[in-house]
């Protein structure tokens, strides 16, 4: 994954060379220098990256690339947070004392880093890497077919479904019909498309029937004329556009003809617009099929709804295995059957992942074999052309610099696990791989990509759980990731990621880290960027965690003994993401928090220990996701005001709200302008109320009007005599969930209690 990371490098150097840090610190030749010799090695990256799996060599040249990326990367980082502290001027105009010291410092790892990279860049001549081309595959037309497979299994039943939409249900169609077949590489799109193709209803039904495999080069000009020859059954020589167009309309016209488009990646609508132009001159029912896996050509070019195609069930790949593994074979080592069954387990349902490891195994006879091949994981498996992990790989390459990384980190996290969307794009962030994009946020931008990459089919299984997004990765396509990133993975389990003295990435239960390194060497790893210490039964976070000054993610989920903070925590500049959800204990966070200048996610969900918040947490503006408000007993900086000038997004409780005083001081959070909150609960605790509620009147809770964007309204608690009168009006109209909880002196006549009940 070094070409997708050094192009977010390449991003960042730019950044700080036209700004005005590496004039002052007088870095900007060297920096520039860095520039361009990473663009130089950019070069020829895809070129490595493709060889890597045949030479050992090409992978260690990637690995001390990528162990110098993140190094350059750390260097930036610690000019960006350091230096503008040490670069004001004090009262007499002179610079910070230490501000030579830390020119001096840099200025040797600059050095340093840029011996590494001359080397690393010689290098790349001694392997024969060769500059990117723009050449792409030619596409091909067939106009029939014999199906490699001596039997297909498990597709009859999605032929003839096809088969009826193409025959029965658009036949009488005034307008084109197009229908895409959608689904992951490997599920047999294409084989489908062939049974289609040649089945003897649409053989009689359509004519003529044209089939062109589109691959990557979406051209106009190139696909009519392959269409035309598939016709005319001869090859034309060079024409302009438009007399081919004018033949294809000659040709097509007034006639009911089936065109398969397999293997389309074109995601220009203005492309598609101009061809489908030219092709509407056909009969009522002429129609256009295509293959792809992208939901979103699927959107831009279909007329009807995508055919999704499912997973083959586990008996039809079974059938598809024993035919590629034992052929005809008419003795069968039940042994043999027995370990086969399981390596079917790993095909996920996917037809050429059965076919690949099948293959793999079609003249091995030894249990020993088999039992290897069921016990690796795919991708440590050969790899011919037409193997699974090649087929994948396509989709990767498709993928744009700035998705490929985000999609190959989801390697760190186990197989099968059930990641949760906005939890991921934090890490991401963490890691510097989403940038920004104009005046969108950051979890905007990430929110793109993440959509991006589900729309490509790189995630599956989504489910929204309290107003949070939950997915899966198929098996395939984490071993795709998995091989990806292979490179930078020193342990077994890829949960543990470290490039010689560098941590770049974990997202890790910790154990194992801890009984390794012990918590108290934290400050060996400098350059971490994400720790997960979450449900490890940690009783104190020690204070060295303030020499992590990359850190960007820090989890403490879960650690239900923790009962405060060191201090040391607020050093942590650069910290974005901080998660104290299911910490019990955890009594006040540190008074200096509104320091973490950074910090955009604090995590407080369960967190029931906490009394008030810490002093002018309103002050942390960079703040987007606060899951927990305790208003504070006397401070005025523990107050509702301090929610004022926060851009909040998602959840929030907020809890004590028997302190407040008056609806101005309620007014003060300014809820009704959060137009990103989601879901609201307000709670009035019973432990501190006087037993006469005279003072809770109604006017606090009307003070506390959120936005008309809320779906989840939560009071709890709350012995006012009536519900608020916003409650009856059109600011509730996107709300989905109303829970109205130990609120006992609302009078039971009330309109809104009354609909509820």
């Amino acid at each position: 994954m070094a070409e997708a990371f050094l192009q977010v490098l390449l991003d960042n150097l730019t950044c700080f060379i036209q700004g005005e840090l590496g004039l002052i610190l007088g870095f900007k030749d060297e920096f520039e220098k860095l520039q361009s010799t990473f663009t130089t090695i950019q070069a020829v990256l895809e070129d490595a990256q493709k060889k890597q799996l045949k030479d050992k060599a090409i992978e260690n040249w990637l690995q001390k690339l990528n162990a110098a990326a993140y190094e350059a990367d750390d260097i930036l980082d610690e000019c960006k947070t350091e230096a503008p502290i040490r670069q004001k001027k004090n009262k007499n105009g002179c610079y910070h004392p230490n501000v030579i010291t830390f020119r001096h410092k840099i200025g040797k790892r600059m050095k340093k880093i840029m011996e590494k990279l001359d080397v690393i860049a010689a290098e790349r001549i001694k392997f024969h890497l060769d500059e990117r081309t723009t050449e792409r595959p030619v596409a091909t037309r067939q106009t029939g077919f014999v199906l490699n497979e001596p039997q297909v299994y498990g597709r009859d039943k999605e032929k003839d479904e096809i088969v009826k939409i193409l025959i029965n249900n658009v036949s009488n169609a005034q307008t084109l019909s197009v229908l895409p077949i959608l689904g992951m590489g490997g599920l047999g799109k294409t084989t489908l498309a062939q049974m289609v193709f040649n089945d003897q209803r649409v053989i009689e039904h359509f004519l003529p029937k044209i089939w062109i495999c589109v691959s990557e080069d979406f051209n106009e000009k190139r696909l009519i004329k392959e269409i035309v020859e598939s016709i005319e059954e001869k090859s034309l020589g060079d024409m302009d556009l438009a007399p081919l167009q004018k033949k294809l309309q000659d040709l097509l016209n007034g006639k009911k003809y089936l065109l398969v488009l397999d293997d389309v990646w074109n995601e220009d609508q203005d492309k598609w617009a101009k061809l489908r132009q030219v092709l509407k001159v056909g009969a009522s029912g002429a129609s256009v099929l295509t293959t792809t896996r992208l939901e979103k050509v699927g959107s831009i070019m279909g007329t009807l709804q995508p055919y999704e195609l499912s997973n083959l069930s586990q008996e039809d790949c079974w059938l598809l295995f024993m035919q590629r593994s034992f052929g005809h074979q008419e003795e069968i080592n039940l042994n043999l059957v027995a370990i086969g069954k399981e390596i079917v387990k790993k095909c996920g349902g996917v037809p050429l992942a059965a076919k690949t490891l099948g293959g793999i195994l079609r003249f091995k006879r030894e249990e020993r074999q088999w039992e290897h091949v069921r016990d690796s994981e795919i991708w440590k498996l050969p790899q011919e052309e037409s193997s699974i992990l090649p087929a994948l790989r396509l989709s990767y390459h498709h993928l744009p610099l700035d998705l490929r990384q985000c999609f190959t980190y989801c390697a760190v996290f186990p197989k099968d696990t059930e990641m949760e969307k906005g939890n991921l794009i934090s890490l991401w962030m963490a890691h510097g791989f989403i940038l920004s994009k104009g005046n969108l946020e950051l979890e905007n931008v990430g929110n793109e990509v993440w959509n991006e990459l589900y729309l490509r089919s790189f995630f599956q299984e989504i489910e929204v759980k309290s107003g949070q997004t939950y997915f899966k990765m198929h098996d395939l396509i984490h071993d795709l990731a998995t091989s990806l990133f292979s490179a930078s993975t020193s342990s077994s389990n890829n949960r543990e990621i470290i490039v010689e003295n560098y941590i770049h990435m974990m997202s890790i239960g910790f154990t194992k880290v801890v009984s390794s390194y012990s918590l108290s060497h934290l400050q060996k790893f400098v350059s971490l960027r994400v720790l997960n210490l979450s449900d490890i039964k940690l009783k104190q976070l020690p204070s060295s965690i303030g020499d992590l000054i990359h850190l960007r993610y820090l989890n403490l989920s879960g650690n239900t003994s923790i009962r405060s903070l060191p201090n040391q925590l607020c050093k942590l500049q650069n910290l974005q993401t901080l998660d104290l959800h299911g910490c019990h204990s955890l009594c006040c966070l540190p008074k200096e928090t509104s320091k973490l200048g950074s910090l955009r996610n604090l995590l407080l969900d369960g967190c029931y220990g906490l009394t008030c918040m810490p002093p002018r947490i309103g002050s942390l503006t960079c703040l987007k996701t606060l899951s927990r408000f305790v208003v504070g007993i006397q401070k005025k900086s523990c107050q509702l005001g301090e929610l004022r000038n926060l851009n909040l997004y998602g959840s929030i409780e907020i809890t004590h709200l028997e302190r407040v005083k008056n609806d101005m001081d309620a007014k003060e959070a300014n809820l009704s302008a959060k137009e990103n909150l989601h879901s609201l609960s307000m709670k009035w605790d019973d432990d501190e109320r006087p037993c006469i509620y005279e003072s809770e009147k109604v006017e606090v809770l009307e003070a506390l009007k959120p936005h008309s964007n809320l779906t989840c309204l939560t009071i709890r608690g709350f012995r006012g005599i009536r519900l608020p009168d916003w409650m009856n009006h059109s600011v509730l109209k996107n709300v989905v969930s109303i829970e109205i909880i130990s609120c006992k002196t609302v009078h039971a006549y009330h309109p809104l209690v009354s609909c509820l009940v």
